[in-house]
């Protein structure tokens, strides 16, 4: 029995080793699959361009460039947007931008005030108000700041006044001003840009910080040569159909045609405008190709300030000694892509635009004005040293009065390639007639400031504003220089020798203007100390005797184009600028995009409708 009994229990401990050694399988618990949410496709559309160019302060002669006009009219707000003038090829007519203003209407002729009211829901994408601060900061920074683009209109501003919490702005004039619309494109953000290290002149070199436009600039990336553009979610009107806008460098005209040829790139738009391009872009099936010229032109203007200047056969000579289709030509890149600029003030788009370049000087007659001013062939030997390099080959026959030789030093803004070239190019035609010459390049501010007023630069190669009133550009770039009342005016005129600008610290209202009832003399003083310290005439040569007809042009008595195409053997005479080539761009898109004109108003550009751009192919 105990035996039975034992077995039992020992069978007992093994069933139940049994039973803890091979438990039931635990039970698993599975998660559902999470299907992540798709990535939303971003439509970009990818613009091939020459280069992210110099800066994107759009009021700086130094800024002009298709890149920056571009990024400009994307971003920034204006008052009045240029359209074609179907009645007039090459002209404009400017017409509210209805997302920024309410109205602007001229409201009293006597004085002439122009009241802009501003939308409620205008503001800046950093949530500051788009309001009267900007209007004012605008015209302040063009009647003061060197360098800019054409500030005759400005100069006639007394006052910009600013009531309903800054979204009434009042903008008082001295005199009628028939131009007023293009005042105050592309204003700026005030509130930041004025508080920027910089401010009006370098701030926006590399970015504009904030959009009161349809895109903001996401990034700018120099080294890769991109620009990219998001659409600004903060624009309160009608928002842009693309969500991107990438601005890349095009490289050779090969890679550019195989970008467009692989859907890499969708639009175009590079510099020149040569036959060779816009045949091989054309070439691709389903690629729409066209040229349009740009908003600016290239001049090599003469800097009547230094002492060799100051004598009007030697500027002749100068400007004779020079080939300007040579220098076009180096402009353009190649011969096909030329659109010569013939004459003062107006550009070939321009709709009264006609060449009036009088005879060129053959280069013995240059040389005989030289000697009459005292400038002939010299021993090298015996003619004193200067800062100017000369290069071996250029010192037989150097050209000197006296002991001083005639040396030159042609002025660059930085970052601008195509000036730079001509420049150089310049300075070789002169080397090889005897001018000791070179090239210097600096920041705009500094060259359109204090070297031209000091006389450390006796030329400047540049862009100017092209596609504007015509009479806003004649009074800005050969208007007289200021004069105080008790002094002599420092008036520079044709014959027989003008009478160099004053320096800033000399006493000498702006261009054209008087003082306005009430203003006080201590206050006219600062006005024209400022001018003369930022010329818009940048030769600061000027003839006394048209000064009231381009003071008449600008109000807009007479026949303003007659009076303008009257004073071109004038303005000529002065020898003092010599217009080069207004530039030109090939564009250009593919099948991948839709919206894209390939037109567009002058002064706006051909990719001015980038807000109707949809890509239609990833």
């Amino acid at each position: 029995m105990r035996r039975f009994a034992g077995i039992t229990a020992v069978a007992a401990v093994l069933g139940l080793s049994a039973c803890t050694a091979d438990p039931p399988p635990p039970i698993e618990q599975t998660e559902p699959t999470r299907t992540p949410a798709p990535v939303p496709q971003l439509n970009t559309v990818v613009v091939a361009v020459d280069d992210v160019g110099a800066g994107f302060n759009p009021h700086l002669l130094a800024d002009q460039s298709p890149v920056g006009n571009t990024v400009a009219g994307m971003v920034l707000p204006s008052a009045f947007r240029p359209v074609p003038d179907p009645a007039r090829p090459g002209a404009s007519v400017w017409m509210l931008d209805e997302s920024v203003l309410v109205s602007a209407e001229v409201t009293s002729q006597a004085p002439f005030t122009i009241t802009y009211q501003v939308r409620d829901e205008a503001q800046w994408s950093d949530s500051a108000p788009v309001a009267a601060e900007d209007f004012r900061y605008l015209w302040q920074q063009m009647i003061t700041e060197p360098g800019v683009v054409d500030p005759a209109g400005y100069r006639l501003i007394e006052d910009v006044g600013s009531s309903g919490g800054g979204k009434t702005v009042t903008v008082t004039l001295r005199e009628p001003y028939p131009a007023w619309r293009e005042l105050f494109t592309h204003l700026l953000p005030a509130h930041l840009v004025k508080d920027t290290p910089g401010g009006f002149a370098t701030s926006l070199a590399e970015s504009i910080p904030v959009s009161g436009g349809q895109f903001h600039v996401k990034s700018v990336d120099r080294g890769r040569g991109e620009i990219l553009l998001e659409r600004n979610d903060r624009f309160w009107g009608t928002p842009a159909r693309p969500d991107r806008i990438l601005l890349r460098r095009g490289g050779t005209d090969a890679q550019l045609a195989e970008s467009m040829r692989t859907g890499d790139a969708q639009v175009a738009q590079m510099h020149g405008g040569g036959s060779a391009l816009l045949a091989q872009l054309g070439a691709i099936p389903h690629v729409r190709t066209g040229t349009q010229l740009q908003p600016r032109v290239l001049e090599l203007t003469l800097n009547g300030r230094t002492a060799e200047f100051a004598d009007p056969r030697v500027r002749r000579a100068v400007l004779g000694l020079l080939d300007p289709d040579l220098l076009a030509t180096v402009a353009a890149g190649t011969e096909s892509a030329v659109v010569a600029a013939r004459a003062q003030v107006f550009a070939p788009s321009d709709p009264g635009y006609a060449p009036s370049l009088p005879p060129r000087p053959g280069r013995e007659q240059s040389l005989e004005l030289l000697a009459t001013a005292g400038y002939v062939p010299a021993d090298p030997a015996t003619v004193e040293a200067t800062r100017t390099p000369v290069p071996e080959a250029a010192t037989t026959g150097l050209l000197a009065q006296g002991e001083t030789p005639l040396a030159l030093v042609l002025g660059v803004p930085e970052n601008s390639p195509v000036a730079d070239a001509v420049a150089h190019t310049a300075a070789d035609q002169l080397r090889g007639a005897g001018v000791a010459a070179t090239v210097t390049t600096l920041p705009p501010d500094e060259l359109y400031g204090d070297a031209l007023v000091r006389g450390t630069v006796h030329a400047v190669v540049g862009w100017t504003r092209a596609g504007g009133d015509p009479a806003t550009a004649a009074m800005s770039r050969f208007g007289c220089p200021p004069a105080i009342p008790g002094q002599e005016s420092a008036l520079a005129g044709p014959d027989p020798a003008p009478t160099p600008e004053p320096a800033p610290d000399d006493d000498t209202v702006p261009e054209g203007d008087t003082a306005p009832e009430g203003e006080s003399p201590d206050d006219e003083i600062e006005a024209a100390e400022a001018q003369l310290a930022a010329p818009s005439n940048v030769s600061g040569v000027c003839d006394p005797a048209l000064e009231s007809e381009l003071a008449g042009a600008l109000r807009g008595a007479g026949d303003v184009p007659a009076v303008l195409t009257g004073a071109q053997p004038k303005l000529w005479d002065l020898a003092v600028t010599l217009p080069i080539v207004q530039d030109r761009t090939v564009i250009a898109a593919g099948p991948g995009v839709e919206g894209v004109t390939l037109t567009g108003a002058i002064p706006a550009g051909p990719l001015s409708d980038a807000q109707n751009w949809w890509r239609t192919t990833q």
